[in-house]
Protein backbone atom coordinates (compact mmCIF):
# COMPACT_ATOMS: atom_id res chain seq x y z
CA UNK A 1 0.00 0.00 0.00
CA UNK A 2 2.80 2.42 0.83
CA UNK A 3 4.29 2.03 -2.65
CA UNK A 4 0.95 3.05 -4.20
CA UNK A 5 0.52 5.92 -1.74
CA UNK A 6 4.05 7.05 -2.64
CA UNK A 7 2.97 7.36 -6.28
CA UNK A 8 -0.21 9.21 -5.33
CA UNK A 9 1.85 11.61 -3.22
CA UNK A 10 3.87 12.22 -6.37
CA UNK A 11 0.84 13.60 -8.24
CA UNK A 12 0.56 16.48 -5.82
CA UNK A 13 4.28 17.09 -6.19
CA UNK A 14 3.82 17.40 -9.93
CA UNK A 15 0.73 19.55 -9.61
CA UNK A 16 2.31 22.23 -7.45
CA UNK A 17 5.90 22.32 -8.66
CA UNK A 18 7.35 25.80 -8.68
CA UNK A 19 7.08 27.50 -12.05
CA UNK A 20 10.40 28.50 -13.60
CA UNK A 21 10.94 31.97 -14.95
CA UNK A 22 10.48 31.40 -18.69
CA UNK A 23 10.47 28.10 -20.53
CA UNK A 24 12.78 25.47 -19.09
CA UNK A 25 12.85 22.64 -21.60
CA UNK A 26 15.18 20.56 -19.44
CA UNK A 27 12.76 20.24 -16.51
CA UNK A 28 9.75 19.94 -18.83
CA UNK A 29 11.46 16.98 -20.51
CA UNK A 30 12.24 15.45 -17.12
CA UNK A 31 8.57 15.73 -16.13
CA UNK A 32 7.45 13.95 -19.30
CA UNK A 33 9.82 11.04 -18.51
CA UNK A 34 8.95 10.59 -14.82
CA UNK A 35 6.85 7.46 -15.41
CA UNK A 36 8.17 6.21 -18.75
CA UNK A 37 11.88 6.55 -17.91
CA UNK A 38 12.40 7.73 -14.31
CA UNK A 39 16.16 7.03 -14.41
CA UNK A 40 16.62 9.44 -17.33
CA UNK A 41 14.24 11.93 -15.70
CA UNK A 42 16.39 11.86 -12.55
CA UNK A 43 19.60 12.45 -14.56
CA UNK A 44 18.08 15.38 -16.48
CA UNK A 45 16.69 16.92 -13.30
CA UNK A 46 19.98 16.56 -11.42
CA UNK A 47 21.85 18.34 -14.24
CA UNK A 48 19.16 21.02 -14.41
CA UNK A 49 19.53 21.58 -10.65
CA UNK A 50 23.30 22.01 -10.96
CA UNK A 51 22.89 24.36 -13.96
CA UNK A 52 20.07 26.40 -12.38
CA UNK A 53 20.58 30.17 -12.47
CA UNK A 54 17.95 31.21 -9.93
CA UNK A 55 15.72 29.95 -7.13
CA UNK A 56 12.71 29.06 -9.30
CA UNK A 57 14.82 26.95 -11.63
CA UNK A 58 16.54 25.25 -8.68
CA UNK A 59 13.34 24.38 -6.81
CA UNK A 60 11.62 23.17 -9.98
CA UNK A 61 14.53 20.91 -10.95
CA UNK A 62 14.74 19.59 -7.39
CA UNK A 63 11.00 18.84 -7.40
CA UNK A 64 11.35 16.87 -10.62
CA UNK A 65 14.33 14.99 -9.20
CA UNK A 66 12.44 14.05 -6.03
CA UNK A 67 9.43 12.94 -8.10
CA UNK A 68 11.58 10.67 -10.30
CA UNK A 69 13.31 9.19 -7.24
CA UNK A 70 9.93 8.53 -5.63
CA UNK A 71 8.87 6.54 -8.71
CA UNK A 72 12.17 4.63 -8.50
CA UNK A 73 11.53 3.94 -4.81
CA UNK A 74 14.91 5.43 -3.84
CA UNK A 75 13.86 6.54 -0.37
CA UNK A 76 17.32 7.57 0.87
CA UNK A 77 17.84 9.96 -2.07
CA UNK A 78 14.28 11.31 -1.75
CA UNK A 79 14.99 12.11 1.90
CA UNK A 80 18.30 13.82 1.11
CA UNK A 81 16.78 15.95 -1.64
CA UNK A 82 13.68 16.82 0.40
CA UNK A 83 16.03 18.17 3.08
CA UNK A 84 17.70 20.31 0.38
CA UNK A 85 14.29 21.52 -0.80
CA UNK A 86 13.27 22.50 2.74
CA UNK A 87 16.53 24.40 3.25
CA UNK A 88 16.23 26.26 -0.07
CA UNK A 89 12.56 27.18 0.42
CA UNK A 90 13.21 28.39 3.98
CA UNK A 91 15.94 30.72 2.72
CA UNK A 92 13.40 32.31 0.37
CA UNK A 93 10.53 32.13 2.89
CA UNK A 94 8.61 30.04 0.33
CA UNK A 95 6.02 28.43 2.60
CA UNK A 96 4.24 26.51 -0.19
CA UNK A 97 7.37 24.60 -1.14
CA UNK A 98 8.27 24.14 2.52
CA UNK A 99 4.91 22.39 3.00
CA UNK A 100 5.45 20.26 -0.10
CA UNK A 101 8.93 19.04 0.82
CA UNK A 102 8.10 18.62 4.53
CA UNK A 103 5.06 16.50 3.71
CA UNK A 104 7.00 14.34 1.23
CA UNK A 105 9.79 13.93 3.78
CA UNK A 106 7.29 12.89 6.45
CA UNK A 107 5.82 10.38 4.01
CA UNK A 108 9.24 8.80 3.38
CA UNK A 109 10.07 8.52 7.09
CA UNK A 110 6.66 6.96 7.69
CA UNK A 111 7.45 4.27 5.11
CA UNK A 112 10.59 3.45 7.11
CA UNK A 113 8.50 3.31 10.32
CA UNK A 114 10.60 6.18 11.68
CA UNK A 115 7.50 7.68 13.26
CA UNK A 116 9.17 10.37 15.38
CA UNK A 117 10.94 11.84 12.35
CA UNK A 118 7.74 11.53 10.31
CA UNK A 119 5.66 13.38 12.91
CA UNK A 120 8.25 16.12 13.35
CA UNK A 121 8.14 17.02 9.65
CA UNK A 122 4.39 16.51 9.27
CA UNK A 123 3.71 18.68 12.35
CA UNK A 124 5.82 21.45 10.83
CA UNK A 125 3.92 21.10 7.53
CA UNK A 126 0.57 21.19 9.35
CA UNK A 127 1.58 24.29 11.32
CA UNK A 128 2.44 26.08 8.07
CA UNK A 129 -0.84 24.96 6.49
CA UNK A 130 -2.73 26.46 9.44
CA UNK A 131 -0.70 29.68 9.27
CA UNK A 132 -1.40 30.55 5.62
CA UNK A 133 -4.32 30.58 3.23
CA UNK A 134 -3.58 27.54 1.10
CA UNK A 135 -4.68 28.05 -2.55
CA UNK A 136 -7.62 25.90 -3.60
CA UNK A 137 -5.52 23.99 -6.14
CA UNK A 138 -3.16 22.95 -3.32
CA UNK A 139 -5.80 21.48 -0.99
CA UNK A 140 -4.74 18.03 -2.17
CA UNK A 141 -1.47 18.33 -0.25
CA UNK A 142 -3.40 19.29 2.91
CA UNK A 143 -5.36 16.05 2.63
CA UNK A 144 -2.13 14.12 2.14
CA UNK A 145 -0.57 15.61 5.28
CA UNK A 146 -3.61 14.63 7.36
CA UNK A 147 -3.63 11.18 5.76
CA UNK A 148 0.04 10.41 6.52
CA UNK A 149 -0.35 11.72 10.09
CA UNK A 150 -3.26 9.32 10.47
CA UNK A 151 -1.07 6.44 9.22
CA UNK A 152 1.68 7.39 11.69
CA UNK A 153 -0.79 7.34 14.59
CA UNK A 154 -2.18 4.02 13.31
CA UNK A 155 1.32 2.51 13.28
CA UNK A 156 1.78 3.72 16.85
CA UNK A 157 -1.46 1.90 17.76
CA UNK A 158 -3.09 5.22 18.61
CA UNK A 159 -6.14 4.57 16.47
CA UNK A 160 -8.41 7.13 18.11
CA UNK A 161 -6.14 9.95 16.90
CA UNK A 162 -5.61 8.15 13.59
CA UNK A 163 -9.35 8.04 12.84
CA UNK A 164 -9.63 11.78 13.60
CA UNK A 165 -6.90 12.57 11.06
CA UNK A 166 -8.37 10.19 8.48
CA UNK A 167 -11.70 12.01 8.85
CA UNK A 168 -9.93 15.38 8.45
CA UNK A 169 -8.25 14.08 5.27
CA UNK A 170 -11.57 12.80 3.89
CA UNK A 171 -13.19 16.15 4.63
CA UNK A 172 -10.53 17.83 2.46
CA UNK A 173 -10.81 15.30 -0.40
CA UNK A 174 -14.60 15.60 -0.43
CA UNK A 175 -14.18 19.26 -1.38
CA UNK A 176 -12.01 18.41 -4.40
CA UNK A 177 -13.18 17.61 -7.96
CA UNK A 178 -14.02 13.94 -8.43
CA UNK A 179 -10.98 12.71 -10.34
CA UNK A 180 -9.46 9.21 -10.37
CA UNK A 181 -6.49 10.19 -8.20
CA UNK A 182 -8.78 11.85 -5.62
CA UNK A 183 -11.08 8.80 -5.59
CA UNK A 184 -8.11 6.45 -5.16
CA UNK A 185 -6.74 8.46 -2.25
CA UNK A 186 -10.17 8.54 -0.57
CA UNK A 187 -10.41 4.77 -0.89
CA UNK A 188 -6.92 4.36 0.58
CA UNK A 189 -7.97 6.48 3.55
CA UNK A 190 -11.16 4.46 3.96
CA UNK A 191 -9.06 1.28 4.11
CA UNK A 192 -6.68 2.70 6.73
CA UNK A 193 -9.65 3.98 8.71
CA UNK A 194 -11.31 0.56 8.54
CA UNK A 195 -8.14 -1.08 9.95
CA UNK A 196 -8.27 1.33 12.89
CA UNK A 197 -12.01 0.85 13.45
CA UNK A 198 -11.47 -2.89 13.62
CA UNK A 199 -8.69 -2.52 16.18
CA UNK A 200 -10.99 -0.27 18.24
CA UNK A 201 -13.58 -3.05 18.30
CA UNK A 202 -15.84 -1.68 15.56
CA UNK A 203 -15.46 -4.62 13.17
CA UNK A 204 -18.99 -4.15 11.82
CA UNK A 205 -18.16 -0.60 10.61
CA UNK A 206 -14.86 -1.83 9.17
CA UNK A 207 -16.63 -4.66 7.33
CA UNK A 208 -19.14 -2.19 5.83
CA UNK A 209 -16.31 0.03 4.53
CA UNK A 210 -14.51 -2.92 2.91
CA UNK A 211 -17.70 -4.16 1.28
CA UNK A 212 -18.51 -0.65 0.03
CA UNK A 213 -15.08 -0.46 -1.61
CA UNK A 214 -15.41 -3.90 -3.22
CA UNK A 215 -18.83 -3.02 -4.64
CA UNK A 216 -17.55 0.23 -6.11
CA UNK A 217 -17.42 0.38 -9.91
CA UNK A 218 -15.35 3.56 -9.98
CA UNK A 219 -12.28 3.23 -12.25
CA UNK A 220 -10.22 4.93 -9.54
CA UNK A 221 -10.53 1.86 -7.31
CA UNK A 222 -7.43 0.23 -8.86
CA UNK A 223 -5.57 -2.03 -6.45
CA UNK A 224 -7.68 -0.81 -3.53
CA UNK A 225 -9.86 -3.88 -4.16
CA UNK A 226 -6.99 -6.08 -2.96
CA UNK A 227 -6.39 -3.97 0.16
CA UNK A 228 -10.10 -4.15 0.96
CA UNK A 229 -10.20 -7.90 0.24
CA UNK A 230 -7.39 -8.79 2.67
CA UNK A 231 -8.98 -6.55 5.31
CA UNK A 232 -12.34 -8.27 4.90
CA UNK A 233 -10.75 -11.74 4.93
CA UNK A 234 -8.92 -10.82 8.14
CA UNK A 235 -12.23 -9.93 9.83
CA UNK A 236 -13.80 -13.23 8.74
CA UNK A 237 -10.83 -15.26 10.02
CA UNK A 238 -10.98 -13.52 13.39
CA UNK A 239 -14.63 -14.58 13.56
CA UNK A 240 -13.59 -18.11 12.54
CA UNK A 241 -15.65 -17.78 9.36
CA UNK A 242 -13.05 -19.66 7.31
CA UNK A 243 -15.20 -20.41 4.25
CA UNK A 244 -16.13 -16.75 3.82
CA UNK A 245 -12.48 -15.74 4.25
CA UNK A 246 -11.32 -18.31 1.67
CA UNK A 247 -13.92 -17.11 -0.82
CA UNK A 248 -12.52 -13.59 -0.54
CA UNK A 249 -8.87 -14.71 -0.66
CA UNK A 250 -9.53 -16.66 -3.87
CA UNK A 251 -10.39 -13.38 -5.62
CA UNK A 252 -6.88 -12.03 -4.96
CA UNK A 253 -4.19 -12.44 -7.62
CA UNK A 254 -1.02 -11.96 -5.59
CA UNK A 255 1.13 -11.91 -8.75
CA UNK A 256 -0.39 -8.56 -9.70
CA UNK A 257 1.23 -6.75 -6.77
CA UNK A 258 3.93 -9.01 -5.25
CA UNK A 259 6.72 -7.27 -7.17
CA UNK A 260 5.98 -3.78 -5.84
CA UNK A 261 3.98 -4.03 -2.59
CA UNK A 262 5.72 -6.16 0.03
CA UNK A 263 3.33 -5.07 2.79
CA UNK A 264 0.21 -6.27 0.98
CA UNK A 265 1.97 -9.45 -0.22
CA UNK A 266 3.02 -10.33 3.33
CA UNK A 267 -0.48 -9.72 4.67
CA UNK A 268 -1.91 -12.03 1.98
CA UNK A 269 0.52 -14.86 2.87
CA UNK A 270 -0.22 -14.38 6.57
CA UNK A 271 -3.97 -14.75 6.02
CA UNK A 272 -3.49 -17.81 3.79
CA UNK A 273 -1.36 -19.38 6.56
CA UNK A 274 -4.02 -18.60 9.18
CA UNK A 275 -6.75 -20.06 6.99
CA UNK A 276 -4.71 -23.25 6.42
CA UNK A 277 -4.07 -23.57 10.16
CA UNK A 278 -7.77 -23.25 10.99
CA UNK A 279 -8.54 -25.93 8.38
CA UNK A 280 -5.78 -28.16 9.86
CA UNK A 281 -4.01 -28.23 6.49
CA UNK A 282 -0.42 -28.50 7.79
CA UNK A 283 1.25 -28.71 4.37
CA UNK A 284 -0.42 -25.55 3.10
CA UNK A 285 0.13 -23.81 6.44
CA UNK A 286 3.90 -24.45 6.38
CA UNK A 287 4.14 -23.29 2.77
CA UNK A 288 2.38 -19.95 3.34
CA UNK A 289 3.99 -19.38 6.73
CA UNK A 290 7.41 -19.78 5.11
CA UNK A 291 6.47 -17.35 2.33
CA UNK A 292 5.24 -14.90 4.98
CA UNK A 293 8.53 -15.11 6.91
CA UNK A 294 10.56 -14.69 3.72
CA UNK A 295 8.56 -11.59 2.93
CA UNK A 296 9.15 -10.15 6.41
CA UNK A 297 12.88 -10.75 6.10
CA UNK A 298 12.93 -9.03 2.70
CA UNK A 299 11.10 -5.99 4.08
CA UNK A 300 13.49 -5.82 7.05
CA UNK A 301 16.52 -6.18 4.79
CA UNK A 302 15.29 -3.46 2.44
CA UNK A 303 14.60 -1.02 5.29
CA UNK A 304 17.99 -1.73 6.91
CA UNK A 305 19.74 -1.01 3.61
CA UNK A 306 17.93 2.30 3.24
CA UNK A 307 18.68 3.33 6.84
CA UNK A 308 22.34 2.32 6.39
CA UNK A 309 22.58 4.55 3.31
CA UNK A 310 20.99 7.43 5.23
CA UNK A 311 23.48 7.00 8.10
CA UNK A 312 26.36 6.80 5.61
CA UNK A 313 25.21 10.01 3.91
CA UNK A 314 24.89 11.75 7.27
CA UNK A 315 28.42 10.65 8.21
CA UNK A 316 29.75 11.84 4.85
CA UNK A 317 28.03 15.20 5.29
CA UNK A 318 29.45 15.47 8.81
CA UNK A 319 32.92 14.59 7.51
CA UNK A 320 32.66 17.16 4.70
CA UNK A 321 31.49 19.83 7.15
CA UNK A 322 34.33 18.89 9.53
CA UNK A 323 36.87 19.17 6.70
CA UNK A 324 35.45 22.53 5.63
CA UNK A 325 35.57 23.74 9.22
CA UNK A 326 39.16 22.53 9.58
CA UNK A 327 40.18 24.33 6.37
CA UNK A 328 38.48 27.52 7.55
CA UNK A 329 40.37 27.31 10.85
CA UNK A 330 43.68 26.71 9.07
CA UNK A 331 43.12 29.70 6.74
CA UNK A 332 42.15 31.95 9.65
CA UNK A 333 45.21 30.76 11.61
CA UNK A 334 47.54 31.48 8.66
CA UNK A 335 46.05 34.95 8.16
CA UNK A 336 46.46 35.72 11.86
CA UNK A 337 50.01 34.35 11.75
CA UNK A 338 50.89 36.58 8.79
CA UNK A 339 49.34 39.62 10.47
CA UNK A 340 51.18 38.84 13.70
CA UNK A 341 54.45 38.42 11.79
CA UNK A 342 53.96 41.78 10.07
CA UNK A 343 53.21 43.35 13.45
CA UNK A 344 56.41 41.86 14.93
CA UNK A 345 58.46 43.15 12.00
CA UNK A 346 57.09 46.68 12.43
CA UNK A 347 57.53 46.48 16.20
CA UNK A 348 61.11 45.20 15.80
CA UNK A 349 61.86 47.98 13.29
CA UNK A 350 60.34 50.53 15.68
CA UNK A 351 62.48 49.32 18.61
CA UNK A 352 65.68 49.40 16.54
CA UNK A 353 64.89 52.91 15.32
CA UNK A 354 64.23 54.05 18.88
CA UNK A 355 67.48 52.46 20.13
CA UNK A 356 69.50 54.33 17.46
CA UNK A 357 67.89 57.62 18.43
Amino acid sequence: MMRLFNILFLFVGLAVSAQPSGKDHQTEGAADLIFSNPEKSARISEKAFLDARNYNEKITALSRLVNAQMVLGDISQVINNCVKGISLSKEKNDKINQIRFLSMLGNQYQQLNMNNEAKKNLDEAENLINAIDLPKDLLFIKGNVYNVKGIVFKNELNCEFAVKYFDKALDVYNKLPSEDVVTTNKLLIDIQKAVCLESLGHSGEAESIYQMILKSNNPGIGYNKYFASVGLADIYLKRNEVDKADKVLQTINVKEFSSYDSELTGFFFKLKAQSSYLKRDSKSYLYYFERYNENLMQISKSQNQIISRLVKNENQNFSEESNKSLMRNVVVFLILLILFSIFLMFFHHYLRKKAIM
